[in-house]
């Protein structure tokens, strides 16, 4: 079997972990597990390393920014290059546009590489080694990976699954994801009390609120709300591998769009995503959206002009499709 690398930093962890359905695809196609480089950030070790199609995970020595770094930066490319060495893979393939990871792949000794050829990396791949076809070609944004697997493994299309499932019957918990990366993607912890509220007004009673390691504060104003008669689970405290099984057993998750939401898609789990800054992605039906209207612009407040209503109004949707009892127009008390 040969020994296959996939090198991708990743823009964000979530980002990442929407194309795993792709190189599920690769493996397949290959007939070999895939060894992943990426990022730290991308916390890829916690749910790739338990799968069929994966070899292993290694993590990038990251470049700093600045000349003044210039130096480091080269020994880290270094440090990157005898990582791969060590394994002696046969085949690369680079799902980054940057030529710093292209080196990366060609100073290692590899026998074939194939890469995406957005700009300056189009001079140093041949044409059946490369999505894009020139220097002038435009970019495939966040369908780049995807439509590079699909010219590898010469698919006309790839169907979307997820990493792992749980049986349905196993699920008794609805997913809270107030949890993000920055102020640009969290919509308001009130408002998350008023979709708790009305979750629990349809007999929902257990949940679990997932939230990061500044979100203490939000947390206690969910204790404080619904101390009494109502399960819930907290993860503030909790590393990713103790939050994934709690993740696995949710009817559905509902929150902002951070890594847990494209995690719990990929966990074949329901996920109902409030959007702000960044466009919706739509590589799974899985994957719902609530986006700002079209007349807004997209910036680090624009999430905060979307209405709880309006939120209320998909929630519904999504409960009648799951055979929920939701009346229209559902009104909410005061929180």
């Amino acid at each position: 079997m040969k020994k296959i690398l996939v090198i991708d930093p990743g823009k964000g962890w979530g980002q990442f972990v929407s194309k795993m359905y792709c190189y599920q695809k690769l493996a397949g196609h290959l007939n070999s597990k895939i060894t992943f480089l990426t990022k730290k950030s991308t916390q890829a070790e916690h749910y790739l390393k338990s799968l069929s199609f994966c070899e292993d995970v290694l993590y990038i020595e990251e470049p700093k920014k600045g000349v003044q770094h210039f130096f480091l930066n080269i020994k880290s490319i270094i440090k990157n290059i005898k990582k791969i060495n060590q394994i002696h893979f046969d085949n690369c393939y680079v799902f980054h546009p940057s030529l710093r990871y292209l080196f990366i792949a060609y100073f290692s000794n590899i026998k074939k590489i194939w890469g995406l050829g957005f700009k300056f990396q189009s001079f140093f791949l041949t044409k059946n080694k490369k999505l894009y076809l020139s220097f002038f070609s435009k970019t495939k944004g966040d369908d780049e990976a995807l439509e590079a697997v699909k010219k590898i493994t010469n698919s006309q299309k790839i169907d979307y699954q997820p990493l792992s499932s749980v049986e349905k019957s196993l699920r008794d918990t609805v997913g809270i994801i107030i949890a993000a990366s920055g102020n640009e993607k969290r919509w308001a912890i009130g408002n998350y009390l008023k979709i708790i509220q009305f979750l629990k007004e349809k007999n929902y009673k257990k949940f679990l609120i997932i939230s990061g390691l500044d979100q203490s504060d939000d947390e206690n104003l969910i204790k404080k709300r619904f101390i009494q008669n109502t399960d819930i689970i907290f993860t503030s405290d909790k590393k990713i591998n103790d939050v994934i099984p709690y993740l696995k057993k949710c009817k559905f998750c509902i929150g902002n769009d951070t890594g847990f939401a494209h995690l719990s898609v990929n966990l074949d789990v329901e996920t109902l995503v409030i959007q702000g800054d960044c466009p919706p992605q739509s590589y799974s039906k899985l994957l719902k959206h609530v986006d700002i209207e079209p007349n807004v612009v997209r910036s680090s407040t624009s999430i905060h002009t979307i209405k709880i209503e309006k939120v209320l109004d998909e929630l519904s949707k999504l409960l009648n499709r799951r055979g929920g009892r939701v009346v229209e127009g559902a009104r909410l008390e005061s929180v």
